[in-house]
Order: C-alpha cells, then structure tokens, then sequence
C-alpha cells in the first residue's frame, strides 16, 4: 500500500514538474521577446487622413426616402449636429448631409438626440469637411457584454469570474504583445506561439486551479498547438499560400507594412486553433478525472477507452464547430460564388477559399491530436494516482 501511495505521488510531482518547466520556458521566451523588441517601424494611424469624433444629432432638417428596386431603403438626411469630442472640434455646430442605405428605415436614419460617429477631414487652403460615418453602438454592445459577464459569474461563481480574467488576458496579449510583435517585424508564428502558450497556460490555471487536471490539460495543449503550427506552416507551403487572399492584406501592402503576409496568415491559424484547442483539452481532461472519481478501481487502460467515448463526440461537434464558424464569416462570398457559378475546382483553388480549407482542416487535426493525447495523459495519471489522489476534487464549471 505505501509503494502504490509513493507511485502516485511520483506520478503527481513528474506531471506537475513537467508542465511548470514548460510554462515556465514559456515565459521565459515571452519575456525575452517582449523586452528586446525592436522598434516599430509603423505609426497608428499612419494611413488615415480624418479624425473620427462623436457628435450628437441637435435637429433634421431635411429627410427623403426611397426604395430601390432591390428592396433596400435609400435615406438622405441634412442633420444639424454638435461635436462630443474633447479637442479643438468640441462644441462645433455643422450641418451635413447624410446618405444611408438598409433593410428598413429605422435601421439607418438618425433622430434628434442621437449620436453618430462624424469624419473630420482638413485640408491646407480647403474647407473642413464632414461626413457622418456610423450610428454610435457603444450602449448596447456596452448592454451585452455587461449580461454576458452577469450571467458568466452567476452559473460559474468564482470560475466564471476566473474565465473572465482569462478573457480579458487574451485581449491584453494579442493587442499588447503579439500585434506589436509582428509590427516590429519578428516572426508571427514564433510570437504567436509563445504568446497564445503561456496565454493558455494562465487561462487553464485561472479556469481550473493547479492541480492534475490543470496540468494534464495544459500539457495536452502545448503539444497540440505545436503539432497544428507545424502542419499550418507545412500546408501553406504545399498549397503555394501567399497569405494575400483577403482585401485587408493587400491594403496592408499598399500603406506600406511590410508584415509578412503568409507569417501572418499562419499566425491566424494558430491563433484560432489555439481557443478551440483550450476547450478540448480541459473538458477531456475533466470527463477521465471525473470518470475515475466515479470508480477508483477503473485502470488507465479502462479511464482511456471511456474517456475517448467522450472524446469522439464532443470531437465530432468541435470539427463541425470550425467548419461552420469559418463559413459563417465567408457567407457573403459564398453567396457571390453561388451566383457566379465556374466549376467548383476552380473555387477551390481560389486562394481566399484555399486559405479557409486549410485553416479549418489544419484545425481540425490539431483537435484529433488534442483529444487522444490529452486522454492518454490524463488516464495515466489518474490510473497511477488511483484511490491515493491527494488532491482536493476540482470544481467543475457551473457545478454548487
């Protein structure tokens, strides 16, 4: 009895020490990066011509509208407008004119009170000009991100509060270290996979707490998300992938940033796997511990045939998940494609559709590594700690 007590917490201190030693390189690398970044040879801002200020609607003093033939409504307003924005255009009365297009008229026509987003455009030995951009939608995204986050704390309590930090770390590590990162010219897959390692890494701790569970997932997860950028590079070298198949990147040429195209294509996908892969391994990891919790007789071999049952269907649902998320942000061009048939090799091959194929099957093996893998780990070490776990039981998300 006490060999298999001192076998189980061999188990625990091998797979603990080996996920801190990987977190920690990876933070190591992170930090390295992060303080001999060289300078960013681009400006924010630098192709833009007009300031963006928020006004608010005082009166209309005109309004027509009509429909077109293909249903959309036209709308030209000549509105009377006050500047918001602190600086030297606050408190500016204008009168401007704007042309809306949309489903309906409500959608798109302002009211007295409103705010609008208005462009500021000077030029030497020229009027000012301005153009009404955009309604204001600060107040209803403001609404639904605040019920998001109410509702995430009220089923998660202190997890749900957790993942909302993990959240918010994503947002600080994309915009505060890997985008500056590829400004400055470094490589975007290494940027990418340093910052989204360590990024998941913290998540899957806030999320879960440091335990097995923890550390099983994030080492499921480092390897999994090696495995797709190594595959993401493969394949986009094999398919002849420029990385210029969106309008975005050839407008990012034209201004004058010399990012590397494909780098930031691969960067992409790894960046996206990345956030399906965190999913995965965590719930894997959690349904073998809780598999075994329910009988500490179950071998490793036994928690890995059950635990893959698991795995297969929520694997099926995540490979469909990819597919759908990706064609849901194309469905425009879908649209043009369907319209303007040309055989369908020929679509194929287009490289904006080739992009799509690869990112999402990419994705989807990185999800088919994801799963075994983490399931192997996990059945193993729950196998080796067995009625010996020392741990406290993990709190599963939602759970009382």
């Amino acid at each position: 009895m006490e060999q298999n007590r001192l076998s189980a917490y061999r188990a625990h201190y091998v797979l603990e020490g080996i996920a801190v030693g990987l977190l920690v390189l990876t933070a190591m690398a992170v930090i390295v990066l992060h303080f001999t970044r060289p300078e960013i040879p681009f400006t924010a801002g630098m192709a833009s011509l007009e300031d963006t200020v928020n006004a608010r609607v005082l009166r209309v003093l005109h309004e027509e509208s009509a429909t077109d033939p293909s249903g959309l409504v036209r709308v030209s307003q000549t509105l009377e407008m006050v500047i918001l924005a602190r600086g030297e255009y606050e408190g500016r009365q204008i009168e401007v004119v704007y042309n809306g297009l949309g489903p309906d008229v409500d959608s798109i026509r302002f009211k007295p009170g409103q705010q609008a987003l208005l462009m500021v455009s000077e030029w030497p030995d020229e009027p000012t000009f301005y153009a009404v951009a955009d309604h204001v939608r600060w107040w209803p995204l403001g609404a639904l991100a605040l019920l998001f986050a109410l509702v995430t704390v009220l089923v998660g309590r202190w997890q749900g509060l957790r993942a909302l930090l993990g959240l918010v770390l994503g947002g600080l590590t994309i915009g505060g270290f890997i985008l500056p990162q590829i400004l400055a010219l470094r490589d975007p897959v290494v940027v990418s996979l340093a910052g989204m390692a360590l990024l998941m890494g913290i998540t899957l701790y806030l999320i879960q707490g440091w335990n097995s569970i923890a550390h099983t997932a994030l080492l499921g997860l480092l390897a999994s998300l090696a495995f797709t950028g190594l595959l993401a590079w493969l394949w986009t070298s094999l398919a002849h992938l420029t990385g210029f198949g969106s309008e975005e990147t050839l407008y990012l040429q034209a201004i004058g940033v010399g990012v590397g195209m494909r780098g930031l294509l691969l960067a992409g996908m790894i960046i996206g796997a990345a956030g399906v892969l965190d999913d995965v391994v965590l719930a894997q990891a959690v349904a073998v511990y809780e598999l075994a919790a329910t009988d500490a007789h179950l071998t490793a071999r036994d928690l890995y045939r059950r635990g893959m049952k698991v795995g297969v269907a929520h694997l099926a649902s995540m490979v469909n998940t990819l597919m759908l998320a990706y064609a849901s942000a194309s469905l425009p061009l879908i649209i043009l494609f369907y319209l303007f048939p040309e055989p369908w090799y020929l679509t194929l091959n287009r490289e904006l559709i080739a992009e799509e194929i690869v990112r999402t099957l990419v994705g989807s093996l990185g999800l088919m590594l994801a799963v075994p893998l983490t399931t192997a780990i996990a059945a193993w070490m729950r196998g080796n700690l067995g009625k010996h776990e020392t741990e406290a039981r993990p709190i599963v998300l939602g759970e009382r």
